[in-house]
């Protein structure tokens, strides 16, 4: 009887849930029709907009990059060059799919719910400006910047799974994931058009998050929320490394590599954000500003909490805390004055430092810590921009409930639940296909000799001056024709090959 009970309870509370969801599409459907805004007063190209566009564009492409060399240098060294090529494949498989239908699913008229194939192959898209998305830039600019927004979210989720998932089945899951989930979030809340009765009216049309009123600057839910609960679906999925210890976790490979990432994150994310604005102007510097200036905060507050805890001042620790303070402002950055960007970095670092203490005691191996620094940060990002846009720094935006209207907070809280949603069931149902076709999984071999194998190359090959060193060390003083041959000159007798071959296995060793 109580079995009988919870079920029906659960059967209930399943479809007040699902009734409550439709209701808010509908009234995100409905309220995305309204009267067209007046025409812009130009449509002509801005050179000054345009460089701008330009230049954001290839400082956020120089982001993927950088993410490759910041997850590379955490890994192990079997692994380094495989979790790179993780963030270039993105690139590639990404730029293929926004072209023939990303950028049309994501930005193209349709419904408020979902694009369209009108733009397909980028069809329509060309010099001539389109005043829906940027009245200054050609229309192919704006398709450009937010493509490389396409390419570094799912590049974003490999970190989670890095070091045991198939390289195919990743490339197959970026095409599948990036048109289901990235796609659709994209257009909820970025999209806008203006469509044509045929009574002659105009209407203008948006996604159904951004008709209601979430606001979101540069990606925080798009971008952040949806790839961090992603890649712990994706964790969860493909299963824990071998040997994986939480309670012992692996050191960084190379910490160099982790502080030269992290720079050019931080160099790119300043077009990443600043660029989001589609215009040289007013918005777009006080972007820059408070990107800086909550990853300068949260930096420092990473630091001091690590000296506090853990008694030693990580560089490894303030790099990812510098990124969580980026993460965090994304989806504010363009609408809060600069002196609440330190309270984003500072409360942003400080939450996920704590919750990432959690990971020991969770059943997924998220490899990289992807879902608390831009899932855990995207959410306290998107929830702070309902409390601190004012209309003073960014008139398209909104006032928070700091600034008189608490209704944006409710607005930001529904556009957080429908990212996880999303990345939730959708990355969930691309991994269930490709788990009961493909594979997720690398062999157990090829996983206990690293990754890199696949590729045939290794992330580093010592050099004749390291083995001539190391066989000094290891007492291995053969001489002759022999030793050169294998470290480059002529060769020589058998057995002198075989000791160098011995010397190399034990240097391997």
């Amino acid at each position: 009887k109580q079995w009988y009970q919870r079920r029906v309870r659960g059967a209930t509370m399943f479809r007040l849930k699902t009734a409550l969801f439709g209701l808010l599409l509908l009234l995100g459907f409905v309220s995305a029709q309204i009267p067209c805004p007046a025409p812009a007063d130009y449509t002509s190209i801005d050179e000054g907009d345009t460089s701008w566009m330009l230049a954001s564009s290839a400082l956020v492409l120089l982001m993927t990059p950088g993410l490759g060399f910041f997850y590379g240098g955490l890994v192990r060294d079997k692994n380094v060059v495989n979790t790179i090529m993780l963030s270039y494949v993105a690139m590639a498989a990404v730029i293929i799919q926004w072209v023939f239908v990303g950028y049309s699913f994501a930005f193209g008229p349709g419904t408020a719910g979902f694009g369209s194939f009108r733009w397909g192959g980028l069809k329509d898209v060309g010099i001539d400006p389109n005043p829906d998305y940027g009245a200054t830039v050609p229309h192919i600019s704006f398709m450009n910047f937010q493509m490389m927004f396409a390419i570094i979210t799912p590049a974003l989720i490999s970190g989670g799974i890095v070091e045991r998932m198939k390289f195919s089945s990743f490339i197959i899951f970026v095409f599948l994931w990036s048109t289901i989930c990235y796609d659709l979030l994209a257009h909820w809340m970025w999209s806008a058009w203006s469509q044509i009765n045929d009574d002659g009216s105009c209407t203008y049309r948006m996604g159904w998050l951004r008709a209601m009123g979430a606001i979101d600057f540069a990606g925080g839910t798009v971008i952040h929320i949806s790839s961090g609960f992603s890649a712990l679906v994706a964790a969860a999925f493909v299963g824990k490394r071998k040997g994986f210890d939480p309670k012992e976790p692996h050191p960084a490979y190379n910490v160099p590599f982790v502080m030269l990432g992290a720079a050019l994150l931080w160099f790119g994310w300043l077009g990443f954000n600043g660029g989001s604005a589609v215009a040289a102007n007013g918005p777009a510097a006080i972007a820059v500003a408070n990107s800086s200036i909550a990853a300068g905060a949260a930096f420092f507050t990473w630091l001091m909490l690590d000296a506090a805890v853990k008694k030693t001042p990580s560089a490894v620790g303030a790099c990812s805390g510098a990124v969580v303070g980026l993460v965090v402002i994304t989806p504010a950055s363009g609408f809060i004055v600069p002196g609440y960007a330190i309270i984003l970095g500072c409360v942003g670092a400080a939450i996920v430092y704590f919750a990432a203490k959690l990971k020991k005691y969770m059943p997924f191996d998220d490899s990289l810590d992807v879902f608390f620094v831009h899932g855990i940060g995207g959410v306290v990002g998107a929830f702070m921009t309902g409390l601190f846009a004012t209309t003073d720094v960014n008139p398209y935006g909104s006032n928070g409930a700091f600034y008189g209207n608490p209704i944006l907070l409710g607005y930001q809280v529904l556009a957080i639940v429908m990212s996880i949603t999303v990345s939730l069931f959708g990355t969930a149902g691309i991994l269930l296909i490709l788990k009961f076709t493909i594979g997720l999984r690398a062999s157990g071999s090829t996983e206990e000799d690293g990754l890199d194998a696949i590729h045939g190359e290794a992330g580093m090959v010592p050099g004749e001056a390291f083995f001539n060193y190391m066989k000094k060390f290891l007492g291995n003083n053969s001489s002759g024709p022999g030793a050169a041959g294998v470290l480059g000159g002529s060769s020589g007798t058998s057995s002198v090959d075989h000791s160098s071959v011995e010397l190399q296995t034990r240097v391997n060793a």
